[in-house]
C-alpha cells in the first residue's frame, strides 16, 4: 500500500507526463503564412485605414473580381496585407499569379506601409512581365513623384515606374470639397467615378507620357489621360470598378456593368491572360446603328441622343433639334481662345440642373477671349429658336458677353452685354425666334464669346437648345 504522499507523488508525476506528450505532439507553428494558393492568379492590397487603401476602393475591387468570377469560375483571388507584401508572400515564388492590383486610397499611406521591402517585392513581379492595375491612388503609387491639389511629393517608397502625375482634376471634381468625386465622361463614351485620380498634361505636368492613352477625359479640354497601358502596367485615374449606390450616387447598373466588361478586358490585355469577358452592349447612340429609322445615326447627328451613353434613338421632343445641359461634357463643341484666355470647360461650379454646365473664366479682356462654337445642321426645319440659360457673374464694363448665330455668311448677335455690367444673382432665361434664314441651313452655327479679366469673373451656360417654334 502506498502512503498517502507516495499517491500524491504519482498523480503529479502522470500529469507532468501527459502535459508534455500533448505539448511534444502539438501541431508545429506555420512556417508560411502566406495566403496565396498554387491556384491563385489574382491578388491585390487590401489593407485599409493607415495601410493606405480606401474602404470603398477595397468593396469596389471585391465587387468587381466576385463579378469576373462568376464570368468564369477559373478566376482565384487573394487579398494581401503589408506582411504579406514586405515579409510572408515574395511574388517570385507563385509563377500563377498573372494579375497584381494596386487599389485606390492614399498613395502616401501606401507607400508608407508597404515601405522599401514591398516596394521592391511588386517591381521585381513587375520586371518578371506579369500585369500590374493602379487604380487611382495605385496609379499615384506607381510614379517616381506627382503633384496633389498643386503640391509637390516625393516619397521613397513609390514604385518609380512612370514619370511625375498630378490631381486632382479640379475642372471635374475637387477630392477636397464634398462630395469629392463625380461622373466624367470618357472618350469612348463610357461614364465612370472621378475620383481624384491622377493625369499629364493638365497644370504642373506635360501630355508626353510612356505607353499609349485608351481613352481620355471627355469634359475638359486637352485630351487629358484616364486610361493608360504601359507594357503590363494598366493605369486608370477613373474607377472603373466602382458599384452603384456603394458610397457613391450617379452611377448606373448599366454604366458600372459595361465599365466591368472595359476593365476586365484592358487587364486582359496587360496581364497576357485570357479570362472570359462578356461582349459589351454599345448604347443606341455609339453603336453605328440607325435605331430609330430617321436617316441619322448616333449621337450627336441624331436628334434623339443626349450623349454617346444615351440608349435610345428615339426623338424625346420632336419639335427638339438639339439639346446640351452639358451632363455629358463640352466635346461635342469647340473650343478656342485668343491672346491665351482661358477656353470655356464643363464644370460642376454651379449648374442650373443637374451637375455640370459650361464655363468660361478667361481672365483675358482680348475680344474675344473665349470661344464656345456648336455647328447643328436645321435641314428638314423651320421656324428656329434658340433658348438658354446663362449667368454671368462680376462682369463689368471692360468685360463682355456675346451670343451669336451663323447663317453661312455673317454672324448675327442675339444677346451682347455691350459696356453695360451684369452680375447676375441666379440663371437668366434667354429664348429668340430667328428669321427664315436659320431653317433647312445646313451651315448653321452658334457661338457663345465670353471676355473677362479677372478671376472672379465668370460666363456660364446650361440648358441650351435648339428647337422648332
Amino acid at each position: 500500500m502506498l502512503k498517502r504522499g507516495s499517491k500524491f507523488l504519482i498523480v503529479v508525476f502522470i500529469s507532468f507526463v501527459i502535459a508534455f506528450s500533448g505539448f511534444a505532439y502539438a501541431k508545429p507553428p506555420v512556417s508560411n503564412p502566406c495566403p496565396i494558393q498554387p491556384d491563385t492568379n489574382v491578388v491585390f492590397y487590401g489593407q485599409t485605414g493607415f495601410g493606405g487603401v480606401g474602404d470603398l476602393s477595397k468593396s469596389w475591387i471585391t465587387h468587381f473580381f466576385d463579378w469576373w468570377k462568376q464570368q468564369d469560375p477559373s478566376i482565384k483571388y487573394v487579398i494581401l496585407d503589408s506582411g504579406d507584401l514586405k515579409t510572408d508572400c515574395n511574388l517570385a515564388n507563385y509563377p500563377n499569379v498573372k494579375i497584381y492590383v494596386q487599389p485606390g486610397g492614399n498613395a502616401y499611406y501606401q507607400q508608407k506601409k508597404l515601405d522599401s521591402a514591398g516596394k521592391n517585392n511588386i517591381n521585381n513581379y513587375i520586371d518578371s512581365g506579369k500585369g500590374y492595375v493602379g487604380i487611382c491612388a495605385g496609379f499615384y503609387y506607381a510614379a517616381g513623384d506627382y503633384y496633389w491639389q498643386g503640391s509637390y511629393y516625393d516619397w521613397n517608397d513609390l514604385l518609380g515606374r512612370y514619370p511625375t502625375v498630378e490631381g486632382s482634376l479640379t475642372d471635374i471634381a475637387d477630392y477636397d470639397s464634398n462630395p469629392g468625386y463625380a461622373m466624367a465622361p470618357l472618350s469612348n463614351g463610357r461614364n465612370a467615378i472621378y475620383y481624384g485620380g491622377p493625369t499629364l498634361g493638365w497644370r504642373q505636368t506635360t501630355i508626353g507620357h510612356p505607353g499609349t492613352t485608351d481613352s481620355t477625359f471627355a469634359s475638359i479640354s486637352g485630351n487629358l489621360p484616364a486610361v493608360i497601358k504601359n507594357g503590363n502596367m494598366l493605369l486608370t485615374s477613373v474607377h472603373l470598378e466602382a458599384y452603384e449606390n456603394d458610397g457613391i450616387s450617379g452611377l448606373s447598373t448599366f454604366d458600372r456593368t459595361e465599365n466591368y466588361k472595359y476593365l476586365a478586358n484592358l487587364i486582359n490585355e496587360v496581364s497576357g491572360t485570357n479570362f472570359y469577358v462578356p461582349v459589351s452592349i454599345e448604347p443606341q447612340c455609339s453603336d453605328g446603328i440607325d435605331n430609330d429609322n430617321d436617316t441619322l445615326i448616333d449621337y450627336p447627328n441624331d436628334l434623339g441622343c443626349v450623349s454617346l451613353s444615351d440608349n435610345s434613338e428615339i426623338d424625346s421632343n420632336p419639335g427638339e433639334i438639339f439639346f446640351d445641359d452639358f451632363e455629358s461634357g463640352i466635346s461635342a463643341w469647340t473650343t478656342s481662345s485668343v491672346s491665351g484666355g482661358n477656353a470655356w470647360v464643363m464644370s460642376t461650379a454651379n449648374p442650373y440642373q443637374g451637375s455640370y454646365h459650361a464655363q468660361s473664366n478667361p481672365m483675358s479682356t482680348s475680344e474675344p477671349a473665349s470661344i464656345l462654337e456648336k455647328a447643328i445642321s436645321t435641314i428638314g426645319f423651320s421656324n428656329i429658336k434658340v433658348s438658354y440659360y446663362r449667368k454671368l457673374v462680376g462682369l463689368d464694363s471692360a468685360d463682355e458677353f456675346k451670343v451669336k448665330w451663323y447663317d453661312g455668311t455673317t454672324w448675327n448677335v442675339l444677346e451682347q452685354t455691350g459696356s453695360n455690367s451684369a452680375n447676375d444673382a441666379g440663371y437668366v432665361y434667354k429664348e429668340f425666334n430667328l428669321p427664315s434664314s436659320a431653317g433647312n441651313n445646313p451651315s448653321f452655327k452658334v457661338r457663345f464669346e465670353c471676355t473677362a479679366g479677372a478671376v472672379s469673373e465668370f460666363c456660364r451656360v446650361d440648358n441650351f437648345k435648339i428647337s422648332t417654334f
